[in-house]
């Protein structure tokens, strides 16, 4: 054997134990710490995520305690007319007219159950119908009521639609409650209420209601209403004669009329010698002899109806 043979025989066994300790080093320590490196992220990971599921379970748990809170009775016939009382009594509060409520019967809730097949019953779910009619300001002042009450309920649908041209609305809502059975409100409804900061919701509501989505010549209508003249009756007391349309129409009134005009909400609050307090859509101005309403409205007519004088 030449030594060039050895060489080359020593060089192919040190290239064959170069790759068996390679092979070695792979399936014993490097293979071996890529899977329990893999197997440590994973057991991580399902770590994390039961912490996770712990927390939000633990919210759950506390938003369960609220809506047990604000829960109807368990009971769901109780449920059922106890609050279609309650509405009836907003109804009532708020002044809505030609009013009707009608409940229909319990609908079961269920869910799978964990612990049993099959399903098992949390509660009930009713369906309430009303209709009634009212001005759009009046309509708000009710779904504000209706929003702050702490029950478990919800607007599904509200349908509205001008009525004539008196400036009132037909309005037809589709409301949903729900009674659970971890309720702990036995025999009369909750009186958790929402709490929330007045000066940022506020303004969203009147705007709404200045807008007013279902008038025509929104403003138009409010220049032409003028105050004429001032009186007073054989009994002393103040009349206001305002000037109602464009065709001269004038019509007197003391303080606590309403002023007939459609699609805007006008009271006479108080009559002076010399001026008059009205409230125009919720807001109080002073008018004097010969303005409008438009005139003492301008302001906030512009501002609602976007113009950029």
């Amino acid at each position: 054997m030449t030594p060039r043979t050895k060489w080359l025989l020593l060089a192919g066994l040190s290239i064959f134990g170069l790759y068996m300790a390679d092979s070695f080093y792979r399936s014993w320590i490097e293979q071996p710490s890529q899977r329990l490196n893999a197997e440590f992220e994973s057991l991580s990971d399902k770590l994390n995520q039961a912490k996770n599921d712990q927390l939000v379970a633990q919210k759950i748990g506390k938003r369960l305690d609220e809506y047990a809170a604000r829960s109807l009775p368990s009971d769901p016939q109780l449920a059922r007319s106890s609050y279609q009382k309650w509405l009836l009594q907003l109804v009532e509060k708020h002044h809505l007219s030609s009013a009707s409520v009608d409940a229909a019967q319990p609908i079961g809730i269920e869910i799978k159950s964990r612990t049993k097949k099959g399903k098992r019953r949390i509660g009930y779910r009713i369906n309430y119908s009303l209709r009634s009619q009212a001005t759009l300001a009046t309509l708000k002042d009710f779904l504000v009521d209706f929003r702050q009450a702490g029950h478990l309920h919800k607007i599904r649908s509200l349908a509205l639609n001008p009525i004539g041209n008196e400036g009132r609305l037909d309005a037809n809502l589709s409301i949903e409650v729900l009674c659970m059975e971890t309720s702990t409100n036995r025999e009369e409804l909750g009186d958790w209420v929402l709490i929330e900061e007045k000066e940022n919701v506020a303004p969203a509501h009147e705007s709404f209601v200045r807008r007013n989505l279902f008038s025509r010549g929104f403003a138009k209508a409010l220049f032409e209403i003028q105050l004429k003249a001032i009186t007073f009756n054989r009994d002393g007391i103040a009349e206001a004669w305002f000037k109602i349309d464009g065709r001269g129409t004038t019509k007197a009134m003391m303080a606590g009329a309403q002023v007939p005009v459609p699609l805007h909400d006008i009271s006479i609050e108080e009559v002076l010698a010399d001026r008059v307090l009205v409230r125009v859509n919720q807001d109080a101005h002073w008018i004097k002899l010969g303005q409008s309403i438009g005139e003492i409205c301008t302001p906030k007519i512009d501002t609602a109806l976007g113009d950029k004088r």
